[in-house]
C-alpha cells in the first residue's frame, strides 16, 4: 500500500512540475530601501538567547542579527573573517592564534577585545549549562596576547576548531551581560541589529544597530523573524504581503512561482536524521538500532514526501562534499531498505515479535509528512509506533536532556567540516547523553582532524564515516534541500551570495 501511495505522490509531483527548479517573480527590485522593515517567515522559534546554552543549531538564523561570530561562515560553506580578522594554526597545529578587531563595542557599551573573547570561549568551556562545551574541547586553554590577539592552546588535534566558531561555539556576548538573569530573552551582542521585541513563539523585532562596524551588512531599518510552523501560512504570508521571505515545502514550489514569487532549491547541507534513544530498549541493543535503518525507505521518502527536493544519504555528509564515503551509501546491503533483514535483527536483539517505540515528532509540517510515510515503514520492519507530536523549539531539550521517547525525526544542522556532522557519535556531547561510542570511532575521529587540507584528511574521514556505522544511533535519511520563496521586493547581494536553507539576512534588503 505504501509503495501504491508514494508512487502516486511522485506521479502527481511529476504531473504538477514538483521537482527541482527556481522560479522568478517579474520586476525584481534591485535597489533596497535603508528605512524599510524585511519580514522573515520561518518554522521554528529561537530556543534561547544565550547562545552557549542552546542546543539547537538552527538559532544561529535569528542570532545573526544580535551577534557577531568569532569566524563567520558564508552562503558557500566558506569561513570568512567576522570579528577575527584573520587565523592561523601555529607550532605544528599546537595552537590557534586569531586576531581580532579593534572597533567593536557591544551594544551596552563594552568594548570588544581579547579579553572579552577569552571571556566568551571560557564562558563557554567552563558553565555548567553550556550546551557547546563538547565541541571546543580541544581547547587547552586561551591566551591573551595582545587587546587584539588571542592564542588557543590545544589539548590535541583541533583542525576543526574554526569552522566551530562560527558556530554558537563563536558566538561573543559582552562579559558584563553574562549573569543577566534575563539574557535568554534580551540578548547582548555587537551583531548588525539590536532586539527591540520578543513574544516567544510568535515573533521577534529588531532594530538596525546604528553603531555596527560593518555598514553593508544591514540594509533595512528593522527585521521582523515570524514564527509559524505551518507551512501554508507561511505561504500565505508570503501571498498576502505579511512576509517577504519563507521557507516552504516541496509541494509549495510550484503554487510559489505561480503566485509570482521566487522559488528556489535551498543551497543546504543538512541532513534529515532519525534519531534513536539507546539509553532505553530496544535501542539499547545494536542490532535493533541495524534493524531500524532497514525499515527505511529514503527514496520513498525523497520522491513521495519532498518531491525530489533532496538526495539518499546513507551517511552524514551529502554527495558532494569533500569528505562523503563512495563505499556508504543507501543501496549497500548492511545500509539498504530490506524489511525482512529489519525483521531479522530485532528477533536477534530479543524482539521475535516486533517491539513498540514511542516516536517523538516536532511539530514543522516537513517533519511530520516525513513521520506518517516512515511509520508505516517502521511497522513493516517490526516497530509498532507511538507517535508524539512535540515543541519544535524545545526538541533538544526534550530528547537529548530529559531523555523522553525512543526515537526523534530531526534535522541536523549544516555541515562544514565533516567532523562536526560526527561529533555527536563521541562520549560527553550534548547529542550523546548516553556516551554511547567505539574506541574504533574515537580514534578514527581524531585521526580524521589531522592534516592541512581536503587530500590529506580523505583517507581518515572516511574510516570515520565507516567506522560510525558500528555505533548507529541515528540514521541519516537525506540532503535537505527544500524551497525558499521571496516575494519581488526582496534585494539579494549580487555577488558572493547564494540562497540557503540556513537563510542569511546579512547583505539583503527591501525594495519600495
Amino acid at each position: 500500500m505504501l509503495a501504491v501511495l508514494v508512487a502516486v505522490v511522485a506521479l502527481l509531483a511529476a504531473a504538477c512540475g514538483g521537482g527541482r527548479g527556481g522560479g522568478s517573480g517579474s520586476g525584481q527590485a534591485t535597489q533596497a530601501d535603508p528605512n524599510a522593515t524585511l519580514r522573515f517567515a520561518w518554522s521554528q522559534a529561537v530556543s534561547t538567547f544565550d547562545p552557549h546554552k542552546s542546543g539547537n543549531p538552527w538559532d544561529n538564523v535569528v542570532y545573526q542579527l544580535p551577534y557577531d561570530h568569532l569566524i563567520r561562515a558564508d552562503t558557500f560553506g566558506q569561513l570568512q573573517p567576522q570579528l577575527a580578522t584573520k587565523w592561523e594554526f601555529v607550532d605544528d597545529g599546537k595552537a590557534l592564534v586569531l586576531d581580532l578587531r579593534d572597533d567593536v563595542t557591544f551594544i551596552d557599551g563594552t568594548k570588544f577585545d581579547a579579553t572579552a573573547a577569552k571571556a566568551n570561549l571560557d564562558r563557554a568551556r567552563f558553565m555548567e549549562t553550556s550546551a557547546v562545551k563538547g565541541l571546543i574541547r580541544a581547547i587547552q586553554d586561551v591566551q591573551v596576547v595582545s587587546p587584539t590577539r588571542i592564542r588557543i592552546n590545544l589539548n590535541g588535534p583541533g583542525g576543526n576548531l574554526p569552522n566551530f566558531f562560527s558556530s554558537s561555539a563563536g558566538v561573543m556576548i559582552s562579559p558584563a551581560a553574562f549573569d543577566n538573569p534575563d539574557l535568554d530573552q534580551k540578548p547582548v551582542g555587537s551583531g548588525m541589529a539590536s532586539l527591540v521585541e520578543y513574544v516567544p513563539n510568535q515573533v521577534v523585532r529588531f532594530e538596525r544597530n546604528p553603531n555596527y562596524w560593518d555598514k553593508e551588512a544591514a540594509r533595512a531599518a528593522k527585521y521582523e523573524i515570524y514564527v509559524q510552523p505551518q507551512a501554508t501560512t507561511r505561504m500565505n504570508m508570503l501571498i498576502g504581503g505579511q512576509a517577504d521571505i519563507a521557507n516552504l515545502e516541496a509541494s509549495q514550489a510550484d503554487q510559489a512561482k505561480a503566485a509570482g514569487l521566487n522559488a528556489e532549491p535551498s543551497a543546504s547541507t543538512a541532513i534529515l536524521n532519525f534519531f534513536m534513544n539507546p539509553g532505553k530498549a530496544p535501542f539499547d541493543k545494536l542490532e535493533a538500532r541495524e534493524a531500524l535503518e532497514h525499515s527505511i525507505d529514503r527514496t520513498a521518502i525523497v520522491d513521495g514526501v519532498f518531491f525530489g527536493y533532496g538526495t539518499p544519504v546513507a551517511q552524514f555528509l551529502p554527495p558532494d562534499h569533500w569528505g562523503y564515503d563512495p563505499a556508504v551509501t543507501p543501496d549497500a546491503p548492511d545500509y539498504d531498505y530490506d524489511p525482512a533483514r529489519a525483521k531479522q535483527l530485532l528477533a536477534e536483539a530479543g524482539y521475535p515479535n516486533g517491539v513498540d517505540i514511542e516516536f517523538l515528532i516536532p511539530g514543522i509540517d516537513s517533519h511530520r509528512s516525513a513521520a506518517e510515510a516512515l511509520i508505516p515503514m517502521l511497522e513493516a520492519g517490526g516497530f509498532r509506533v507511538k507517535p508524539r507530536v512535540i515543541d519544535a523549539a524545545t526538541t533538544a531539550d526534550t530528547f537529548f536532556s530529559r531523555e523522553e521517547g525512543n526515537a526523534l525525526i530531526g534535522m541536523g544542522s549544516p555541515v562544514g567540516d565533516p567532523t562536526t556532522a560526527y561529533l555527536p557519535e563521541l562520549p560527553d556531547q550534548f547529542y550523546n547523553p548516553w556516551n554511547v561510542s567505539t574506541p574504533q570511532f574515537v580514534t578514527a575521529y581524531g585521526a580524521a582532524l589531522l592534516g592541512t587540507d581536503p587530500q590529506s584528511r580523505a583517507p581518515a574521514v572516511r574510516q570515520m564515516v565507516e567506522s560510525e556505522k558500528g555505533i548507529r544511533k541515528r540514521v541519516p535519511i537525506h540532503q535537505h534541500t527544500p524551497p525558499m520563496a521571496y516575494t519581488s521586493k526582496v534585494v539579494l547581494p549580487t555577488e558572493g551570495y547564494r540562497v540557503n536553507f540556513m537563510f542569511s539576512l546579512r547583505g539583503v534588503g527591501v525594495g519600495a
